[in-house]
């Protein structure tokens, strides 16, 4: 869309002439052809008149763009832009995800013979594929070759491509720009010359044609600056069959697009860019995976929404309170469910380390069906149902669908396919307990359960956060062994210690990520041998997932880019509790900073628990490993509770919890081995108001291997 503007021309003339003087460019050299400033972006709005029934997608916020040499606006397309301070003036921001100008029949310049590209870009990240800074260039699907363009590939390198007949010729960078970083980019082409590339008035590759150019008709073709003109899948893409096609962006800042109609000489394209002089650094956003702010020293779940940055955030239709955060108060560690992991939760460390035990995943002919491949989070919730002093409750409920939205075993009678509902249970000490239900027609057919996952943010790369050393494994006698990948792939099962129960994952800080499965679930493990490329990492690395809004089920990643996550492992395992249309399995894991030998007490106090004798032999208890918790059942009121947990070597007590359901509304005195404790971090207790009852619940920092009496009083 264009709008005529009806500015003075000599005006514009004499500015463009002191644009000239600027450069230190003769008028003949100089002067463009079509020239985009991006000095300002006006917008307006129009309330839009939908007719109920109709079925378009309304537009009320307008936004333009001008081209100086017709003196014309064309519409800035795009659920994000911005106006921010350029090489010279200002220059515009484009969101890599929708934003984009295209220009029509009259207004696209009429180039026969030779031209020049020529513009300021500073990438925030690099194209998924080829994504043109400007193209005039009929789409080779149509049977053609026709016109020019000027890209940038998957690889971040710049391309020129000419058409001659029947191809394209193509000029390109063998290294990629730089992110983050202002760099003058031109393309020319003369039939002298041939074809050339410049980066900072530097020539990178010239090629001679045999044949002539053959342009591209205005009428027919129309010329588009900041997105491709066909749909690809991304370069780099794995499995084709689950990644469906998209159209490719400038995700950055793009400043002075100019065309000429005549091929620049090198020493004049040098001057261009020598006469910007020093450039500051452009005004790109920060990309940091959000946590949240630093702990407030209080244990906690609290609902908020994070931002990750504005272009990415702008599409989602979310509000307040669509994520929640766990805080801790003895280590600024988290535990969070964000909407760019499609609420998959991740362990946070103390220095911003994400990792996740992952979710339950199938597989179709979409590829696999899994929470990871619902980009917009449409089958993905997660809710508070407890948050009090002594443990945190999350439940997180997902849908097991491929990249279209289809289901993992759906039944076509009823509609419905595979759900989990993943409840956590979690404690002070940054231990919680994953209580995975899948809810399947077919609940014992192939489904995976776990996969250890790093999720790296933009800069970060498997090596900046994980160790060679990267997996610590052990089992409950003690037997323990440690796998690096930095000369080659650990074995797929590793053949030591003998049945593993204990992992933790060697990352580049204090607290660490690790898991237990309980002995008695006869637990397996392997290592993540596959996808992976070592010169360009010795981990797997992929970049689809998070915060990649495209259907696209696997995409190596080939820089630091992008948010990204590498895989470690694999846990299988038997399970808990079954039913004809469920299955339930148990893992408990968390953020420790102790070694994997200091981690057996505890893996034996929750998979082979204390016995609790009560005193009062009216009341019933069972220990919930579910829960990491006593449950005590009170059949009547009671104003004072005495028991014992039979402590010992093999069943160590280590931070018992206890829900006393039935207490009523009392607070509570709590005496260990006869000496009553005083509330605070070592004791911790609040009322628990459920639909039926008020219970109690208390949390206990306390270590032994003897027997060990409490009594819990009313106040």
């Amino acid at each position: 869309m264009k709008i005529k503007g009806l500015n003075n021309i000599g005006v514009y003339v004499l500015l463009l002439g002191a644009s000239l003087c600027f450069s230190g460019i003769s008028l003949a050299q100089k002067s463009p052809v079509t020239y985009f400033e991006f000095e300002d972006i006006r917008q307006e709005r129009k309330n839009a008149e939908l007719v109920r029934g109709e079925t378009y997608v309304p537009q009320e916020v307008f936004a333009y763009v001008k081209e100086s040499v017709k003196n014309t606006e064309f519409e800035l397309k795009g659920k994000y832009y911005k106006k921010v301070k350029g090489v010279k003036g200002n220059a515009v921001l484009l969101d890599g995800y929708t934003a984009h100008i295209e220009v029509f029949e009259d207004d696209i310049p009429v180039i026969e013979n030779g031209f020049t590209i020529e513009a300021w870009v500073a990438l925030g990240a690099y194209p998924k594929n080829e994504a043109p800074i400007l193209d005039h260039r009929r789409d080779e699907g149509d049977g053609y070759f026709n016109g020019y363009s000027l890209e940038i590939d998957g690889l971040g390198r710049l391309l020129l491509k000419v058409a001659t007949r029947g191809k394209y010729e193509i000029a390109m960078s063998s290294d990629e720009i730089p992110l983050n970083t202002w760099t003058h980019v031109a393309g020319s082409y003369a039939a002298e010359s041939g074809l050339s590339v410049y980066i900072n008035g530097q020539l990178i590759d010239n090629i001679k044609l045999k044949e002539i150019f053959s342009p591209a008709d205005p009428e027919e073709t129309s010329m588009l600056i900041g997105k491709s003109r066909s749909k690809k899948r991304p370069y780099g893409t794995i499995r084709p069959e689950g990644t469906e096609t998209s159209f490719t962006y400038i995700d950055g800042i793009l400043d002075e697009l100019k065309i000429h109609n005549s091929a620049l000489s090198g020493k004049s394209i040098s001057s261009i860019y020598k006469s910007a002089g020093v450039l500051e650094k452009p005004g790109l956003p920060v990309r940091k995976l959000p946590s949240g702010p630093k702990s407030p020293k209080v244990f906690r779940a609290v609902n908020t929404t994070l931002k990750y940055y504005e272009a990415w955030d702008a599409p989602w239709a979310i509000d307040k309170n669509a994520d929640l955060v766990v805080q801790f108060d003895e280590a600024d560690c988290k535990f969070v469910f964000w909407h760019g992991t499609s609420y998959i939760p991740n362990w946070v460390t103390e220095n911003d380390i994400w990792f996740n035990n992952a979710f339950n995943e199938s597989w179709n002919d979409h590829g696999s069906c899994e929470p990871m491949s619902d980009k917009k989070a449409n089958y993905s919730t997660v809710k508070i149902v407890e948050s009090n002093e002594a443990r945190v409750v999350v439940q997180w409920r997902y849908g097991l669908v491929d990249v279209v939205g289809g289901f993992a075993y759906q039944d076509p009678e009823t509609g419905w396919g595979d759900w989990t509902n993943e409840t956590y249970t979690i404690y002070p000490d940054m231990v919680g307990v994953r209580e995975d239900k899948l809810l399947s027609n077919a609940p014992r057919a192939e489904h995976e359960w776990q996969e250890s996952i790093m999720v790296l943010g933009p800069g970060q790369s498997p090596e900046d956060i994980l160790e060679y050393k990267a997996l610590t494994l052990a089992n409950i006698k003690g037997e323990k062994e440690t796998y690096s990948w930095e000369q080659e792939i650990p074995p797929h099962f590793p053949p030591s210690p003998k049945n593993p129960a204990i992992q933790i994952i060697n990352t580049k800080s204090k607290y660490r990520p690790f898991s237990v499965i309980r002995p008695q679930d006869n637990p397996r493990i392997d290592t993540y041998d596959g996808e992976i490329r070592r010169d360009i990492s010795v981990f797997p690395w992929w970049n689809h997932w998070p915060v990649a809004p495209r259907p696209t089920d696997g995409r190596y990643a080939q820089f630091s880019d992008r948010a990204a996550h590498a895989s470690i492992s694999h846990w299988f395992w038997d399970a808990y509790a079954e039913t004809d249309r469920s299955m339930t399995k148990l893992m408990l894991n968390g953020l420790t900073d102790k070694q994997i030998g200091d981690l057996i007490p505890l893996a034996k106090s929750w998979s082979n628990p204390a016995a609790i004798a009560l005193n009062d032999k009216k009341h019933s208890a069972v220990y919930t490993p579910e829960e990491r918790a006593y449950t005590i059942e009170l059949s009547q009121e009671l104003s004072e509770l005495n028991f014992n947990l039979k402590g010992s070597d093999n069943s160590p007590i280590i931070n018992p919890a206890f829900v006393v359901e039935n207490w009523g509304d009392h607070e509570v005195d709590v005496s260990l081995n006869g000496e009553k404790m005083e509330r605070g971090k070592d004791l911790r207790y609040d009322l628990r108001h459920s639909i039926n009852s008020i219970d109690l619940i208390v949390w206990v920092k306390y270590e032994g291997t003897s027997v060990t009496s409490f009594s819990l009083k009313q106040k």
